[in-house]
């Protein structure tokens, strides 16, 4: 139950705002939805995450792509 202060305060504010989810769950589902660079990925995941957004490495030779080291 609401006192009064409560009440007029909630009347005046208005109650316009939606409850925000502040989980870790949550944060990570925007930070991968957002697009943004990561931060901290494995050695792996980043090779994976270059591939994915079509950009080569800067230590990648064209040339020696096809050789066996």
């Amino acid at each position: 139950m609401k006192t009064r202060t409560q009440q007029l305060i909630e009347d005046v504010l208005g109650d316009d705002s939606r409850p925000t989810d502040n989980s870790l769950q949550a944060k990570a589902m925007r930070r991968a939805l957002s697009g943004a660079t990561p931060r901290t990925l494995t050695p792996w995941e980043w090779e994976e995450w270059y591939a994915a957004q079509g950009i080569k490495k800067a230590d990648e030779d064209p040339a020696a792509s096809d050789t066996i080291p």
